[in-house]
């Protein structure tokens, strides 16, 4: 007897379980988080704000700015080996979704999809790609550090020497992978080596049209200047994240190591970006135990950012009048690709 494939109506409903559960941790995180912050022993770290003067409130609002930024930014410069989208347009769509990211059912994502499908024009599929690509870029910026931190457990030369050619190596290895596979003849040699696994379906899938919008990621990676220049956002991201942390960690008086404040900037960025629930709670709770640093600096570094991403996502909607890009028509969803 054939097993009968679960119905989309079916699987609405358990997704909708998993979202709010993992919206639930998320929210039981950021608890857990701030009743240790608020533990006797701890309470010092929290009063020690108090004395915090005007420059370093400022300098934290400031450098949480300019990380959104260049997170904008990283945006648009992967999307421009195949869509090219003013620079402004990208940093506003990057505000309001990335605010909206705190909430569950992937409302951050949904938004972001829908501005650059109806407003920029560019298809779901190449959409895809590009998040795909973007996986890709960010994996391999990330990993060389993340590893680093892990093995010297201190920011040394062997540390940086280990990290930056690791970046290096990675971005290479992406870059000329893309390239042999990228274009007419990338294609071709892909449909050589599936013609020599001698089965049918695969051939059938990279003919079809989803799979050319598809293959679009591996030319987003293959520019190599725009895919070094992601990376490099990338990183320059990850450093003020870094400083960041430095910085609440003087703030409330618990003075934390470069290689410490490294790690927990690139923790705080994974979980953010692999959280499936929404971000609230999940990178301050997850971060704080995972990574040896006090609760209150990751509550800090989380309520800097609350504040920062909800200015900017009002000047954001201001300037995208999101409500007319998000309500098309019928013709307009077969147009551009909306419909399912």
């Amino acid at each position: 007897m054939n097993e009968q494939v679960p119905s989309r109506p079916m699987r609405r409903p358990v997704r909708a379980v998993v979202q709010v559960a993992g919206f639930s941790i998320g929210i039981a995180l950021l608890i857990w988080c701030i009743r240790t912050a608020l533990r006797p022993e701890k309470r010092a770290q929290i009063e020690h704000l108090r004395d915090a003067s005007v420059w370093e409130i400022g300098a934290l609002l400031s450098l949480t700015a300019l990380s959104l930024t260049l997170n904008g930014l990283s945006f648009w410069a992967t999307l421009r080996p195949v869509k090219r989208v003013p620079v402004g347009a990208m940093l506003a769509t990057n505000a309001l979704a990335t605010f909206l990211n705190y909430l569950p059912f992937k409302v951050g994502a949904i938004v972001r999809v829908a501005i650059h499908n109806r407003r920029d024009r560019v298809p779901m599929l190449t959409i895809g790609a590009w998040f795909v690509a973007m996986t890709v870029l960010i994996s391999a910026t990330i990993t060389p550090l993340i590893m680093a931190s892990f093995w010297r457990r201190g920011v040394d030369w062997m540390w940086w020497l280990a990290s930056m050619g690791g970046i290096v190596a990675c971005g290479a290895v992406v870059i000329a992978a893309a390239k042999l596979l990228a274009g007419e003849a990338g294609l071709a040699r892909i449909d050589r080596f599936v013609a020599g696994l001698k089965i049918a379906w695969p051939r059938r899938a990279i003919a079809s049209h989803r799979f050319k919008h598809l293959h679009t990621g591996l030319a987003i990676l293959a520019d190599a200047r725009m895919s070094a220049l992601a990376m490099a956002l990338r990183l320059a991201e990850l450093g003020l994240q870094s400083v960041r942390f430095v910085l609440v960690a003087h703030i409330i008086h618990e003075p934390l190591a470069w290689s410490s404040a490294v790690l927990a900037a690139s923790t705080y960025f994974v979980i953010g970006v692999l959280s499936p629930s929404g971000m609230l709670g999940a990178r301050e709770g997850g971060t704080a135990a995972i990574v040896s640093v006090p609760a209150s600096a990751t509550l800090l570094v989380g309520a800097s950012e609350i504040v920062v991403n909800l200015v900017a996502a009002l000047v954001a909607i201001v300037a995208l009048r999101p409500d007319r890009l998000l309500r098309p028509t019928d013709a307009a969803k077969g147009e551009l690709g909306l419909e399912e």
